[in-house]
């Protein structure tokens, strides 16, 4: 039995039929009208900017809007805006409206910069081809303030802002001191501050610090998120990033800004956000931040009461050497060690020279170092590995060993010594180079230099020996077997090619990303569009390939993780990320752009899969 509808549903099914019945004819138009083409008379073309006022370091959107026109012929010809914009993404939409009757199609590009430059720029036209005809648009003025752009600006009555003032999401980069001694580090942290909730952010530029060495400090996976008041006002804040800075050189330094794009909730309700968090219901909106510029002084290290043992570190030292045995006989080898640990910039510290006795022969150190970034300073070790041979027996003493540092802090040079090690080398003195010995893998080379003089005695055989001793018999005797096992192997390789679609998918990674390659290369003298793409295609697919996951739905982030846990190495992934982010970059780079040589991008791409095809294959 067939329940009947409920009263007041038979009454709003009766209601909408009489509403279709009585509405304007405008809203019965056949579909082919939707689809034809727009002659040159329809379109119209113009250029917009979310807000003619942005603050430096902010973010503003040039619209490009095409209407009349389903789409355009080819996409928009910007000019060239890199002397106060950095480009950071671009995105499409549509619109239809129908008025009296009448259908009206409009596309609107809109392209995402974040201003580097303080002043007042004009954007000049930009070229749409459409319906077969070309347009300009007119030129448009830009602001870039110090100050933050008021809330929402408005440009124009179709351009609505964003929604998030540059006074709600800003980055800071607070330095621990302004002025430090020459290879003092200067500590840099990185915060976000933030009155709407942030979903997820991520650096688009590093800075600039030419004049510098760079340590990344180390900071949780995790943002740990902390409430703050600043000026009377709550925010959220989030540590971005902690760098240790090492100037090599005195005088006045400058370290760029780092340039940060968060993705915001916005709510329709209003009201204080925080990371994280949000309503279903609420719209992401990226938001284009970056830090100041921090100025440095930098101080020479003085020159007086210098020691001679100086060679230029800064911070604190202690030095210890070594030796793997206190008795070696002669010919043999003794391992000596020289540590350097403490503070300051370890990894550029070179190993002091050591006065070693003639003796002993000597073969290059192996230099290893350890670091570690803490959260506010950089400490670590490097060791020194020395090879000695002793070739005179008798007691020898490597002497001690001398470093010197300046102590900011105190303004002053102080001096450390290792303790001297004494070696007995035993036995009758070596008669020259070429005596047999026990070396390590460390000075193995000198084995080619010695040509061993065969004396004993020589092998012979019998004559008419039987015809299963000799290597021909056995050699024929074992090929069938042989190929039979080889050809087993390709069947199972074959039938797990079949069967197995992650292996097969791995093992044809290299060869699928190779002809994306090569035909990238076939399109590097034409639209730089199609080049970039390819190439950026040909990575993601590979990575697709070598870690069985879909190429349609590959997110680079989960991508990463998925490629770090499978042996990928970090500093592979930044190239890797750093690379498609230039891709894409130059993908949407307006005409006229200087680009790299397409050669040094195919290597550079090249090396990168050639990198993860060896981590990845572990």
């Amino acid at each position: 039995m067939r329940a009947s509808p409920h009263p007041w549903f038979r009454g709003l099914l009766a209601a909408a039929l009489a509403a279709c019945a009585s509405a304007p004819p405008a809203l019965a138009l056949p579909v082919p009208a939707l689809s034809g083409h727009a002659t040159a008379q329809q379109v119209q073309v113009r250029s917009y900017l979310s807000s003619p006022r942005v603050g430096w370091g902010g973010q503003f959107v040039l619209n490009v809007e095409v209407s009349g026109a389903q789409q355009a012929d080819s996409e928009p010809v910007l000019p060239d805006l890199g002397g106060f914009g950095r480009y950071l993404g671009s995105s499409t939409s549509t619109s239809l409206q129908i008025v009296n009757g009448r259908t009206r199609m409009s596309l609107t590009y809109q392209y995402r910069f974040q201003a580097t430059q303080e002043g007042v720029f004009e954007i000049g036209p930009v070229e749409v081809t459409a319906g077969g005809a070309t347009y300009r648009t007119e030129p448009i003025s830009l602001t870039v303030a110090d100050t933050p752009a008021p809330r929402g600006g408005v440009a124009d009555p179709g351009a609505e802002g964003s929604g998030v003032s540059e006074a709600e999401v800003f980055l800071e980069a607070t330095p621990a001191r302004a002025t430090v001694y020459e290879n003092e580090p200067v500590i840099v942290e990185y915060r976000i501050f933030t009155r709407v909730s942030v979903e997820r952010y991520n650096i688009t530029t590093l800075p600039e610090a030419a004049g510098f060495w760079i340590e990344e400090l180390e900071q949780p996976e995790s943002p740990e998120v902390q409430r703050v008041e600043r000026d009377g006002v709550e925010y959220l804040t989030a540590l971005v990033r902690r760098v240790a800075y090492f100037p090599t050189s005195s005088g006045e330094k400058s370290i760029a800004p780092l340039g940060v794009e968060a993705q915001t909730r916005v709510s329709r309700r209003g009201g204080f956000g925080g990371f994280f968090g949000g309503s279903l219901f609420d719209r992401l909106v990226p938001v284009a931040v970056a830090s100041r510029p921090i100025e440095v002084e930098v101080l020479p290290i003085p020159t007086d009461r210098r020691p001679e043992s100086f060679s230029g570190h800064v911070g604190r030292l202690a030095v210890s050497m070594e030796a793997d045995r206190a008795e070696v006989p002669v010919g043999e080898a003794v391992t000596v060690r020289l540590t350097l640990s403490g503070s300051g910039n370890i990894s550029a510290l070179a190993p002091p020279a050591i006065d070693f006795p003639d003796e002993f022969e000597v073969f290059p150190p192996e230099i290893s170092r350890s670091v570690e970034r803490g959260d506010s300073s950089v400490e670590g070790r490097s060791t020194a590995t020395y090879v000695l041979i002793g070739r005179v027996p008798g007691r020898v003493t490597v002497p001690a060993v001398e470093v010197s540092y300046f102590d900011p802090p105190t303004g002053t040079f102080r001096t450390v010594r290792s303790e001297p090690i004494t070696i007995e080398v035993t036995g009758e003195a070596s008669r020259g180079p070429g005596d047999a010995g026990s070396l390590p893998a460390s000075v193995a080379p000198i084995r080619e230099e010695i040509r061993f003089i065969d004396t004993g005695p020589p092998l012979l055989r019998p004559a008419g020996e039987p015809l299963h001793t000799k290597a021909a018999f056995w050699l024929v005797a074992l090929l069938p077997p042989v190929a039979l096992a080889g050809a087993a192997a390709i069947r199972r390789r074959r039938d797990r090619t079949a069967t197995d679609l992650a292996y097969a998918r791995e093992r044809s990674a290299r060869r699928m990303a190779k002809k994306r390659l090569a035909r990238a290369r076939s399109l590097a003298g034409g639209d730089p569009r199609d080049f970039y793409a390819e190439i950026a295609g040909a990575l993601e697919g590979f990575v697709a390939d070598k870690l069985n996951i879909a190429r349609a739905g590959l997110l680079r982030d989960e991508a990463a993780k998925l490629a770090r846990s499978g042996g990928a190495s970090d500093e592979t992934l930044a190239e890797l990320s750093d690379f498609l982010a230039d891709c894409d970059v130059q993908r949407f780079a307006p005409a006229g752009s200087e680009r790299p040589p397409a050669g040094e991008v195919l290597d550079r791409a090249a090396r990168i899969m050639r990198t993860l095809d060896r981590e990845l294959s572990r």
